[in-house]
């Protein structure tokens, strides 16, 4: 099931090479310098090197960005980008894919987003489509955690899905402003920023209205939901429908 709305259909130019433009986000959630994200997908059988390739954005400003020299995207692979700076205007914009010789291999339609949030464009078949996608049923997903927003929010880097906000599910920490909030945002930036962490997404409600992913985190093994609430830094706060019972964690 992908929870997305249809948009136009893309008209892609012929290449030697099937690598495509797969996913982007020009307006994450929070701020867009340094969150911004594309990822490129290798459809074939072969391994395509696409060291010193270039990703470029055509509206306003043209900002352009290398892939490392010796990259190489093996068959069936993703990899994702992301540049240090604001690099993706939030409207009528697009992406070219241009190989080391300079030749256009893939771009993508103009389109827009000013919704500030995790949802993103992805090419789904002959078009690409505006949302969030429905993750595959009981997989724990890797990924690296590249900025903790507050105690029981995160944003996870993917190497699909780019940088996705994540909500651990079944607690409730303190507000910016409220007491306890440093402490539990401090503890959470100790245990798990720039850390690996494994996501068990929630199977009966994987997204909050606010499109982020609602899971339990583990780093090392460690149930960071649980450990939030028996530290004190968390209450409990369960939210039907949810596979999870975080009653267990007092």
């Amino acid at each position: 099931m992908l929870l997305f709305t249809g948009v136009p259909t893309l008209n892609r130019l012929s290449s030697p090479s099937d690598v495509i433009i797969y996913a982007f986000d020009q307006n994450p959630a929070g701020s867009d310098e340094g969150n911004e994200w594309v990822t490129f997908h290798n459809p074939s059988n072969e391994s395509v090197d696409i060291g010193n390739w270039t990703f470029e954005s055509t509206h306003g400003t043209t900002a352009i960005d290398w892939i490392a020299e010796g990259t190489t995207l093996y068959p069936s692979a993703y990899c994702t980008y992301t540049p240090h700076y604001r690099w993706l205007d939030n409207s009528e914009e697009a992406i070219i894919l241009r190989n080391a010789k300079g030749e256009e291999v893939d771009r993508t339609p103009v389109l827009s987003d000013n919704e500030n949030d995790t949802r993103y464009w992805m090419r789904n078949n002959s078009e690409w489509t505006f949302g969030v996608t429905e993750l595959e049923k009981g997989e724990l997903w890797s990924g690296y955690v590249k900025n903790v927003v507050d105690g029981d929010t995160v944003d996870v880097r993917f190497n699909i899905y780019g940088i996705q906000r994540v909500r651990l599910v079944g607690i409730n920490t303190p507000e910016i402003g409220e007491e306890g909030y440093e402490e539990a945002k401090e503890f959470v930036n100790k245990t798990c920023l720039c850390e690996e962490v494994k996501l068990d997404v929630d199977d009966m409600k994987q997204y909050d209205s606010h499109y982020r992913i609602l899971a339990v985190v583990y780093v090392n093994d460690t149930n960071l939901n649980e450990k939030l609430v028996r530290e004190g830094y968390a209450e409990v706060m369960y939210v039907p429908p949810s596979e999870f019972n975080p009653y267990v964690w007092v």
